[in-house]
């Protein structure tokens, strides 16, 4: 017999914010400026091959996540040696400015947050290879308030989908996996992780993301799919109204 909902658990970017190619390149902006003053040329074709390779690294490596301060030296060495690390440095605290600077939050998601927060707890489980990008994020949007527990890769050393993630983010909640709903973008980062650990999981196809992976046979299917990070209420309170929980 399935279990009725405890815990409603997110994703952050392209599920809660978007964070995709135009962020991305806020980013690159960001940091191709800081080169340039310090009298570096920069490739951006370079650059963006780089950037995309590190997003895709963790899931060609075992799930192990980007050391930050590594890869922000590698966009460094695309001009040329860091050997004293000042300006990677630079960059790392350039990244992270620019990070919180580039998101936004569309004003209903606070408000859907608010509502859920009264029924259920809320978690957030985040790929990210610098934890205080998200956590300086989540404050200057005014979201943190929500979240208990905040889990980012950085500092599991992991990265979605590897099992390492989630066992991370159960254990911060008061709530078994099959008490749990996962709600992300990423297929297999997301849907096929969340499943994978035993929670129900709701594919979101809102925001463009910035990598993708398509089903394969032999995943596990979304025990929903909505188009709006809005509509996930409605599955909520369809799921409650019926006493009809789909099995982790």
């Amino acid at each position: 017999m399935s279990k009725p909902l405890k815990a409603v658990l997110f994703d952050f970017g392209n599920t809660l914010i978007a964070f995709g190619p135009e962020q991305q390149a806020a980013q690159s902006r960001a940091m191709t400026e800081v080169l340039t003053r310090a009298g570096r040329k920069v490739d951006p074709d370079a650059l963006d091959a780089l950037r995309h390779e590190q997003v895709i690294r963790p899931y060609k490596s075992q799930g192990v996540e980007n050391e930050f301060s590594a890869v922000c030296r590698e966009i460094v060495e695309l001009s040329g040696p860091d050997p004293e690390g000042t300006l990677t440095r630079n960059i790392m605290a350039t990244r992270r400015e620019a990070f919180v600077a580039s998101i936004t939050v569309a004003p209903e998601v606070p408000a859907l947050l608010e509502r859920l927060s009264r029924k259920y707890t809320l978690g957030l489980l985040s790929n990210y290879p610098c934890t205080q990008s998200i956590v300086d994020s989540l404050k200057a949007l005014g979201l943190l308030k929500f979240f208990s527990p905040v889990v980012v890769s950085a500092d599991v050393g992991f990265a979605k989908p590897h099992p390492a993630t989630y066992e991370a983010l159960l254990a911060g909640v008061a709530a078994k996996p099959e008490e749990c709903v996962y709600v992300g973008d990423n297929w297999l980062a997301d849907i096929q992780g969340a499943k994978r650990a035993g929670l129900r999981a709701i594919w979101l196809r809102e925001h463009i993301p910035y990598e993708t992976f398509a089903p394969e046979e032999g995943d596990h299917p979304a025990d929903a799919e909505i188009e709006r990070l809005t509509d996930l209420e409605d599955v909520l309170k369809a799921w409650e109204h019926n006493g009809v929980f789909p099995e982790a």
